[in-house]
């Protein structure tokens, strides 16, 4: 199963001609079992080609790291289409379950309902039969264009990097991070911010049945503004996000810069269990940190020296105790902003390359002698020298003398060693200038005094060595300094881990470039090849057309001679070709012809199909009323007999002159009966028409030896057309098989001196 990968599928806008879907999945509530078992369930997104043309199993999936009914993934997914196919796709999400594969859960919605640039907060919700549970999925989605706007403007966009915090926190959690845009900060910081009683912190997310187009319409813009979500941090003391907020709606934009009253904010919440939520939401505000966004924003963003970006130095983060450093007073944040020029930016804010960009000036200051509101909060900090010092004994570090002045890297020595391999140095040590201004004052706890002898201890790495490393590579091996006691093993174990945690970083990245350039070099090996085979090819023609220049010495006469000796070929073989091509049309027509007769042919077959089906059905018909009419005679004798048994009975009756009851109930039964047998003789005349019925018995047999004879007929003209046909095929196939042969370009010959 493929994961996503966070950093490299999160672009500003969508590639050229194309449009995507960014999902963050947070987690899910209340799955069924399957087959008695809790779901291992993975989330994955298509659109409605890509599941017509089933690639289910080849986009990125979101795979889970609390599994059961009540699932919490924490990733991100994508989908992506052609533009010009906006109006017709689909989005379809699915839950499935990863051991059986089976769909789970499945919402659609229509790609076109979606606002660009906006980024929904769902609860999906679907009422499952076999449980009578409402499942419910918590995600956040932004669509995005292959431009952030078809207008000229000055600017299109804000870009916010959040990295991470700068110091430890006392314990360890995993925590969201909430930006948004409001217009008036000081309502919105007094009304949420600072309101411990609200219930309005947060996200909540909107609950949607069978989604419709009035579900995901635009809400109004308040003065909580858009919020925007990442996803939360791994849980550790030092949470870091290095997520890219982007802030590009007509509606944001049109808050941004213009006032002195709006401000991005953002909100810190922890990371929360869903356990079977059906209103999960983000909520417990932790901190919060605020840039003002106004004018001075707005040209330090704009002029020549922050038009590639600018960070912050010290952001302090808000709270009230439950984000608070665990080392220093002040737990301060990393951001940096750019203003996006670009209708298609190709590229985001890297945080490698943050060190090279200028600080952004926050206007703080701390004394409060004046009334100008600053663009962020600066804690206070402590400036500290190039070099950190450690305590040595007097007696070592009375041989010691004052180093020489600092000097450029342009007179700095080479090391011995490769370029590409940084040098690691040795400690010297040195002892202090005189001059007190360079020492800032600092607590008698931490360091050693002004009076006492000092050393110090120079970074490992030599920076003046660095110069044959790559910039992008060079910015990952920062400056790391260590602990100023030696017996500070914590300290120097989180010097090493930093150490090695930057060498990882940048083995990751010569590995990704190392494979990058291979799937370069072996595209440019195919395009080599290519271009060798085009040169080839180049070469041979450019014999074909020396060898043509060269027959230019030929005399005029005989290449007039040749020339009118290929036009009469070709006008011979042109009407040949004529003539190819009118008996093919003729041909044409005559299998249009065989065509309407074979379905002449077939209609005439359907009917006489028919016919015999009717035929059978008369037959069976007939043999039951023969039948009929042998047992209507079968029984008119026995009725015969049994009156001429009566009228002896009565005979002798009426000879006696004796008759009681029985017997004049016996002669009216009689006399009924009589009745009924007349009514029967005369029924049985009536439909003893068998002449009728036998001659038209005979009518549809002669009729159906006719349509057979017919059919044979036909049938014995298609086998004789057909193979007369074929052999005519075969003939003109052979011809212009001729035709071809003959009509080739004969090879230029070579000029011989006569």
């Amino acid at each position: 199963m493929t994961t996503a990968k966070y950093s490299a599928l999160f672009p500003h806008v969508a590639p050229r001609c194309k449009e995507l879907i960014h999902i963050l999945v947070h987690g899910a509530a209340n799955l069924p079992k399957i087959n008695n078992r809790s779901p291992r369930c993975y989330v994955t997104a298509q659109s409605k080609a890509t599941l017509e043309e089933g690639e289910i199993g080849e986009t990125i999936n979101a795979t889970n790291f609390i599994e059961g009914v009540s699932p919490q993934w924490n990733e991100m997914i994508y989908v992506d289409i052609a533009e010009d196919r906006s109006l017709t796709e689909d989005l379809i999400i699915f839950i499935i379950d990863e051991p059986t594969g089976k769909k789970i859960v499945e919402h659609r919605f229509q790609w076109q309902n979606f606002e660009p640039f906006y980024q929904y907060h769902l609860n999906l919700q679907q009422p499952l039969q076999q449980t009578s549970q409402t499942t419910c999925l918590y995600i956040s989605m932004m669509r995005k264009l292959s431009s952030l706007s078809k207008e000229s403007i000055r600017y299109f966009g804000l870009e916010a990097l959040l990295n991470g915090f700068d110091s430890p926190i006392t314990e360890n959690l995993s925590i969201y991070a909430v930006t948004r845009i409001v217009s008036d900060f000081k309502a919105y910081r007094q009304n949420y911010l600072l309101n411990h009683n609200t219930e309005r912190h947060g996200i909540e997310f909107k609950p949607i049945v069978g989604a419709s187009r009035q579900d995901l319409l635009l809400p109004e813009y308040s003065y909580d503004g858009y919020p925007q979500v990442s996803l939360a941090s791994k849980r550790s003391k030092i949470p870091i996000w290095k997520h890219d907020f982007l802030f590009c709606h007509q509606n944001e934009k049109d808050n941004m810069f213009t006032s002195n009253g709006s401000a991005m904010v953002i909100e810190f919440y922890p990371y929360q269990n869903i356990a079977n939520s059906k209103n999960w939401r983000l909520s417990g505000l932790l901190g919060w940190t605020a840039i003002i966004l106004d004018e001075r924003l707005m040209n330090a963003l704009t002029s020549t020296l922050g038009s590639e970006g600018m960070r912050t130095e010290g952001l302090l983060i808000h709270s009230d105790g439950d984000l608070a450093a665990e080392s220093s007073k002040y737990l301060t944040a990393e951001m940096l902003f750019r203003i996006l020029t670009e209708r298609h930016p190709t590229r985001n804010l890297l945080l490698p390359t943050n060190s090279n960009m200028p600080a952004l000036p926050s206007y703080c200051n701390p004394s409060g002698q004046n009334d100008v509101t600053p663009v962020y909060i600066q804690a206070p900090v402590t400036k500290k020298g190039f070099l950190p010092s450690i305590q040595i004994s007097s007696a070592s570090s009375s041989a010691l003398q004052p180093p020489p002045p600092p000097r450029s890297a342009a007179h700095v020595t080479r090391s011995p060693i490769p370029a590409p391999q940084p040098t690691f140095l040795t400690a010297p040590y040195y002892q202090p200038p005189p001059h007190y201004e360079y020492q800032q004052p600092v607590q008698v706890q931490q360091t050693a005094t002004t009076s006492d002898n000092t050393r110090y201890r120079i970074p490992r790495i030599n920076p003046y060595d660095l110069d044959d490393i790559p910039t992008e590579y060079r910015a990952m091996l920062g400056t790391n300094y260590p602990p100023r006691r030696d017996d500070d093993i914590e300290g120097w174990f989180d010097y090493f881990e930093r150490e090695v945690g930057k060498y990882k970083q940048a083995i990751r990245r010569v590995i990704q470039d190392v494979m990058q350039l291979r799937d370069q070099h072996k595209t440019l090996t195919a395009a080599n090849i290519d271009l060798r085979a085009k040169l080839e090819n180049f070469d041979r023609k450019k014999k074909v057309f020396i060898e043509i220049l060269e027959g230019d010495k030929i005399d005029k006469a005989k290449i007039q001679d040749i020339y009118n000796r290929l036009s009469a070929k070709i006008s011979a073989q042109s009407l040949e070709l004529k003539e190819k091509y009118a008996k093919i049309n003729s041909y044409e027509k005559e299998l249009t012809r065989r065509g309407e007769l074979r379905a002449q042919y077939d209609a005439l077959v359907r009917t006489s199909q028919a016919r015999e089906v009717e035929m059978k059905l008369i037959q069976q018909r007939l043999g039951k009323a023969d039948g009929l009419e042998e047992t209507v005679r079968r029984q008119e004798l026995v009725i015969e007999k049994l009156e001429a048994m009566i009228n002896n009975y009565m005979k002798q009756k009426r000879s006696g002159g004796v008759f009681n009851d029985v017997d004049r109930k016996f002669l009216s039964e009689h006399a009924a009966l009589g009745l009924e047998s007349q009514q029967l003789q005369r029924r049985l005349s009536n439909g003893r028409n068998t002449a009728l019925v036998n001659n038209h018995r005979e009518d549809l047999v002669q009729q159906n030896l006719t349509y057979q004879q017919e059919l044979a007929n036909l049938k014995a003209r298609f086998q004789e057309n057909t193979s007369a046909w074929g052999r005519e095929k075969a003939e003109l196939l052979s011809k212009l098989e001729d035709v071809e042969a003959t009509s080739a370009t004969p090879r230029t010959r070579k000029s011989r001196p006569y």
